[in-house]
């Protein structure tokens, strides 16, 4: 190809472990980029693993210059989502780029070649198979340490990607909440109000097991009920809620697992955890030999609590549970010692989650975009 780059179809072992290792290789000195776990990492690009590949058509490839590796990209067809949107969007995922701009127009114009021959009409990105997977490049907060789910990148992504003629689908935003010395009056008030009403239980499970165990599936029956219309979501199957019940709920702080149920019926949810990204840095992508201890420091003695997922049922919503949820959290961050919590991922027009944090001092601290173009 011109400028000397070759893009190459992943279609071997070797040839994924150069895919997965590429960030590692490319921002292992930014201060502000977050190692994820390579296991981790492998784990979600391997169809023996990952059931989003049951109905997810993916083309990973790799740009090499020199016979080196220089950038890296995923195609990525979400069947459900076509057919749930009735709109042949393809997208594309796992970008990462050296500084240059002709590795960038090489990667994602191979990548929207492909989406075309699929029939493809228009592409999004950067997404991955769902919207579980790390979403948008940053666009605002370049010089702020993201959570570890958050997305992460050098500015000049955003330019590239403009100058192939891609504009602004949808933004994610993300505050960064002071967590007061006690909880607020009106929320005391508030939450003594809406307990008088309702016949819904805020509490959390004492072990990871025990939430796997009792309230796993239901969680993600509350999830696939409240995220239901919002943009980029497809309904999780059987087998998804297994992958993830295994992959996340045993590793999390039950503590910060807020659940509300009516009865026997969950109805509602929010998921935090300390915030592991100093942590995740110390262990290099890899747990083993010492990567782990860090992050077990970390899980008892962070003082910032990141936000993950929130949920409530329909039919529950606008009643006071969020409140409810909040207030418990509250009490459990105090408890805990933490000085500040990280809202994570949230659509710009999601006010409802965003109603979360109107009675904290907060600040937007990021933000993420999705981009479009139409092939």
């Amino acid at each position: 190809m011109s400028s000397g780059i070759e893009i190459k179809i992943v279609d071997s072992g070797r040839d994924m472990k150069r895919f997965v290792m590429l960030p590692y290789k490319l921002h292992k000195n930014d201060p502000n980029w977050i190692p994820q776990l390579i296991s981790h990492e492998r784990a979600q690009f391997d169809p023996a693993k990952n059931p989003a590949f049951d109905y997810c058509d993916s083309r990973f490839l790799l740009a090499l210059k020199d016979g080196e590796v220089v950038g890296r990209v995923v195609a990525i067809i979400n069947r459900k989502l076509v057919e749930k949107l009735e709109s042949n969007t393809g997208r594309f995922g796992w970008f990462e780029s050296i500084e240059d701009p002709a590795v960038a127009a090489a990667l994602i114009g191979a990548a929207e070649e492909w989406l075309a021959s699929m029939g493809m009409e228009r592409v999004s990105g950067p997404m991955g198979f769902t919207d579980n997977d790390q979403t948008g490049f940053l666009v605002e907060g370049f010089d702020e340490l993201p959570p570890i789910a958050g997305s992460y990148n050098p500015p000049w992504y955003n330019d590239y990607l403009e100058a192939l003629g891609y504009g602004k689908e949808v933004d994610y935003v993300e505050f960064r909440i002071t967590v007061p010395d006690r909880i607020p009056e009106k929320m005391e008030r508030l939450v003594g109000l809406i307990r008088k009403r309702t016949t819904v239980r805020v509490f959390n499970e004492s072990t990871p097991k025990a939430l796997a165990k009792n309230w796993g599936h239901q969680v993600f029956d509350v999830l696939n009920e409240s995220y239901a219309e919002l943009y980029g979501t497809t309904l999780l199957g059987e087998k998804e809620i297994a992958y993830y019940i295994k992959t996340y709920l045993g590793q999390v702080d039950p503590e910060f697992i807020k659940l509300a149920a009516d009865g026997d019926r969950l109805v509602g949810f929010i998921i935090a955890m300390p915030n592991l990204s100093k942590a995740f840095q110390k262990a290099r992508g890899r747990l083993f030999p010492f990567g782990f201890l860090p992050i077990l420091r970390a899980m008892k003695n962070s003082k910032v609590l990141d936000f993950y997922l929130a949920g409530i049922r329909p039919e529950y919503q606008g009643k006071g549970i969020d409140a409810l949820m909040g207030f418990e959290m509250g009490k459990s961050a105090l408890a805990r010692g933490m000085k500040f919590a990280e809202s994570n991922h949230e659509l710009e027009t999601n006010h409802k989650i965003q109603a979360l944090w109107k009675l904290y001092d907060k600040r937007l601290h990021r933000r993420a975009r999705v981009y479009t173009k139409t092939l």
